[in-house]
């Protein structure tokens, strides 16, 4: 086998794999076979991602209707939004996970229930996602990368960003110019499932209008409209913005080279990193593996030639957080 002294990535990993064995002598390619999705997991992941995102909702309005105080009304709305907008990202998610056909094994139903049950959340069709979001796997750390979070510095200011929905603008703004290049027909179902979502949201905020809910609905809105960009942002920047980037440096325009993290187990982690999002380095290893084998695919790997270097490029969204917050 080559002697491996660089980074764990794509086009390293393609280059060695053939040659991966494992300490009971099974090789990648046997191992590679028996990855078949688990497709109850995938449902139960986001059934409970539902099923909490109604119980905040829930648990907001009991507190609202109980006590009649504003302070209390105003740190639970708060709190709320959090909860909501962590929420609402870690569904999202799961639109990432359709856009490689791993949600349903009938690729039609696959794409269906990607967009009744997610992309209804924010205006997304799975179809138009899916070029998008090849766009990244195709040019990761170049200037045509279509996933772009991770080309700014941590800061105060892409918190803000992030927060007060500015950083959305520049997304929306970069794949509307994207799909602009697209067939007419995915335009025109990019706009369809976008107004279809404007209806989903409206009919929510109605919902609470009829129930007199006034705060759920500042809940719903900053939810969706501030925290949830927020959360979405950082994971990406978290995964891929390198150690070595100078924040003075335009990487929209210059290279920013290819990195790609994985990260633990804990709650936390598999939560704000859903849909295996937390094992981000072998997503894009084997961009066609279902999320609910990777922790497999990790301990094959971790027991071969390649284990160490996996290891070395563990870390903690916590850690990795600090570090790119302080660096210069």
């Amino acid at each position: 086998m080559q002697n491996i002294t660089n980074e764990l990535d794509e086009d390293l990993f393609k280059s060695i794999k053939s040659q991966l064995i494992n300490s009971r002598n099974e090789t990648y390619a046997e191992f590679r076979k028996k990855l078949k999705p688990k497709f109850y997991k995938v449902w139960l992941d986001i059934f409970f991602g539902w099923l909490s995102l109604l119980a905040v909702l829930f648990s907001a309005a009991l507190i609202f209707s109980k006590f009649h105080n504003w302070g209390i009304s105003l740190a639970t709305a708060i709190t709320a939004a959090i909860a909501c907008g962590y929420l609402v990202a870690y569904l999202i998610n799961f639109f990432h996970e359709a856009a490689h056909f791993n949600i349903a094994a009938n690729k039609n139903t696959n794409d269906v229930l990607a967009n009744t049950f997610i992309g209804i959340l924010i205006g997304q069709n799975i179809k138009t996602y899916r070029l998008i979001h090849w766009e990244h796997h195709k040019n990761l750390g170049m200037p045509g990368d279509t996933e772009i979070s991770y080309l700014e510095e941590l800061s105060p200011g892409f918190i803000i960003q992030s927060v007060t929905g500015i950083r959305v603008l520049k997304v929306l703004s970069g794949r509307k110019r994207f799909i602009k290049k697209s067939a007419a027909e995915m335009q025109n179902e990019s706009r369809k499932h976008f107004f279809a979502s404007v209806i989903f949201h409206l009919v929510i905020i109605a919902g609470f209008v009829l129930l007199k809910q006034w705060w759920l609905i500042a809940v719903w809105v900053v939810g969706i409209g501030a925290f949830y960009p927020f959360f979405n942002s950082l994971r990406q920047l978290l995964e891929h913005r390198g150690d070595w980037a100078n924040k003075n440096t335009d990487y929209t325009k210059e290279p920013h080279g290819k990195l790609t993290r994985i990260f633990g187990n804990s709650f936390f982690e598999r939560s704000f990193g859903s849909a295996g999002f937390n094992k981000h380095l072998l997503h894009h290893l084997e961009p066609q593996i279902s999320y609910t084998r990777l922790k497999d695919l990790e301990n094959f790997l971790r027991d071969t030639q390649i284990g160490s270097l996996l290891r070395s490029q563990a870390t903690s969204y916590t850690k990795t957080f600090i570090k790119l917050f302080q660096s210069k």
